[in-house]
């Protein structure tokens, strides 16, 4: 990274033959998307020259410059490079870049994600307490090379072709933290303080004052973060004070420290493994709430509940790991490194030195293209023919192949969907699909219990798994858009026509926004999580929308095309009502027109 403005990354070579290439996209057959981040997506994709198969991270350039990510895509290089050959990570093949994109080239961790695996009910204790000690094992590598990896999840830990842990995602580490950060050290503002008064308040007492400034800082700001800078009116308003830390993490594992803006150690990771450990033995994460403010509420006072069927002896292991100062956290202490934690009960029969060479507790049940040999999958990710490289035309084909996955893998037949999917018409005053409540998660286990309820186990059919149909409950539940009055605050008063859940696509990406088409006509998106505005699609005469499969569409105006696609296959709905409330505006604008022209007629 050279500066601000530019985003530079030292291409890495592979050598053959005695010669040096150097490698480029056309080097790689990309093959199925993986992942996607905020400025980022993961390919599968295999090697034009040697047929291995890659994990292969795309990052474009304008959207690093953009949310100022540079030192982010640096550090995580760094971190790779630092653990690439070390047991339990994932490991960087090789960088290269092209002028609006980086490439990392990593291991392809063919079996997925822990948060996965979390689903299968054949997750029992054995497998949590074999899965936490491969992550301790990780955590003390890393620690001990001074890296912070401040995002711990289940998200961010996949598995290899064996089943065992691959630790990735290190866009949020720390590098080389100082000795005095560790643990708790005093801030700045902690430190006059503590000149000033010799009575000083105690360190809790501090963070809860910085906690509720944050708190504070929460509800009073506006969202930061537009999809669209460009295509609403500029901001109004004074100017926000500048933050006092960047905050990193995601809300539900984000230890109490780098929330308030303290200094961070590897006692940090040690909390979000105990949010991890808790995950594993119940399902849910320990912290949960309708919003981040009051997730973090929870955090800040370490509000955490165990049903009477969690493990004790698990109970007391995260227990003493989720304590807000970091100096009383299991292991935080430790010389060496995390022997507290090791010689914990809930590890009793584990041995550290040769858990990695031992069997999974847990078979891979999906057949995964780097194990496959002949094969059909094969042919399906990498067809016949095919070009290498990742060009627009590389990407709408990929893309399109998501979609035909999606429409693939769809567990409800068509007789038994509902007309408006994930969508209303504003007169149903509800989306067509699902009427059942329950906050997601909470109401699908109890303790440890592994098993879907009654009621979802009861809508299976023949020969699929509950757990494949209670999938599809899930995502019937998220696309239901709700009552039309809790949209209507958006619109002016004005009568919302249409309303529905759909993915708004920019580039690589993708984001989920409620999309509003009301009677004046508007064309309105909004950020359904923090129930933001996030812009308009401008309504001209020269507006037009094309269907191009049974779930994208795209809107069409004089500066911009609009990438949208409707998560329950109705883009020809939309296009058909964006069409006649287009042709009846402008036909009764026209009306009027001559009516003003000749109005003796």
């Amino acid at each position: 990274m050279q500066s601000t403005n530019t985003v530079v990354m030292e291409n890495n070579r592979t050598k053959s033959s005695g010669s040096s290439h150097r490698l480029n996209p056309n080097d790689f057959y990309f093959g199925k998307m993986l992942g996607e981040g905020s400025f980022s997506c993961v390919y599968l994709a295999k090697e034009v020259r040697t047929s291995k198969k890659y994990a292969i991270k795309v990052c474009e350039k304008r959207l690093i410059l953009r949310e100022k990510k540079q030192e982010y895509v640096k550090r995580e290089r760094e971190v790779l490079n630092r653990l690439t050959g070390k047991p339990g990570f994932l490991g960087l093949y090789c960088t290269f870049q092209d002028r609006t994109k980086l490439y990392f080239v990593m291991t392809y961790a063919c079996n997925g994600t822990l948060l996965a695996l979390l689903s299968r009910p054949s997750f029992t204790l054995e497998c949590a307490r074999f899965y936490a000690a491969e992550i301790l094992l990780a955590l003390e590598t890393m620690h001990n090379l001074g890296i912070l990896h401040r995002d711990i999840k289940p998200e961010n830990i996949l598995l290899d072709g064996k089943m065992h842990v691959l630790m990735a995602d290190f866009g949020s580490s720390k590098l080389d933290y100082k000795e005095e950060d560790e643990l708790g050290a005093g801030s700045e503002e902690e430190a006059d303080e503590e000149k000033k008064d010799e009575q000083s308040p105690p360190p809790s007492s501090i963070s809860r004052k910085l906690a509720r400034r944050v708190l504070v800082g929460m509800v009073d700001a506006d969202e930061d973060d537009t999809d669209d800078g460009d295509d609403g009116p500029p901001a109004v308003g004074p100017p926000r004070p500048n933050k006092r830390r960047s905050f990193v993490g995601t809300a539900q594992y984000v230890s109490p420290e780098i929330l308030t803006g303290t200094p961070s150690s590897p006692a940090s990771d040690l909390w979000s493994y105990g949010c991890t450990i808790y995950q594993m033995v119940c399902g849910v994460s320990p912290f949960r709430g309708a919003s981040e403010y009051l997730i973090f509420k929870m955090i800040l006072s370490c509000q955490v509940s165990y049903a009477d069927s969690f493990d004790p002896v698990a109970k007391d292991l995260v227990t003493r790991l989720l304590q807000l100062e970091q100096r009383k956290r299991l292991g935080a202490c430790d010389s060496p490194r995390y022997c507290t934690i090791r010689k914990h009960a809930f590890f009793d029969g584990i041995d550290f030195e040769h858990v990695r060479q031992q069997p999974a507790p847990l078979p891979s049940t999906t057949e995964s293209v780097l194990n496959s040999d002949s094969s059909s999958l094969n042919s399906v990710y990498f067809p016949e023919g095919m070009q290498p490289g990742l060009d627009d035309r590389q990407i709408s084909r990929l893309f399109d192949f998501k979609l035909a996955e999606l429409k693939e893998n769809e567990d409800v037949p068509d007789e038994e969907e509902t007309d408006g999917g994930g969508t209303s018409d504003a007169s149903t005053g509800r989306g067509e699909k699902g009427s059942g409540g329950g906050e997601k998660g909470d109401t699908n286990r109890t303790g440890s219990c592994r098993t879907t309820t009654t009621n979802v186990a009861s809508l299976t059919r023949s020969g699929l798994s509950s757990l494949k149909f209670f999938k599809s409950v899930e995502d019937v539940m998220k696309n239901d858009p709700g009552p039309v009055s809790q949209w209507q605050r958006f619109t002016d008063g004005e009568e919302i026509l249409k309303y529905g859940f759909i993915y708004k696509r920019k580039g690589l990406f993708a984001r989920r926004r409620m999309l509003l088409l009301t009677k004046r006509p508007r064309l309105i998106y909004i950020d359904a999580v923090n129930m933001v505005k996030k812009g308009e699609i401008p309504w001209t005469a020269d507006l037009s929308v094309e269907a191009k499969n049974f779930k994208t569409f795209h809107v069409n105006t004089p500066n911009r095309v609009y990438y949208l696609e409707d998560p329950e296959g109705f883009a020809l709905k939309w296009c058909d009502t964006i069409t006649d409330v287009h042709r009846k505006a402008f036909l009764n604008s026209e009306n009027n027109d001559n009516n003003a022209v000749n109005p003796n007629e």
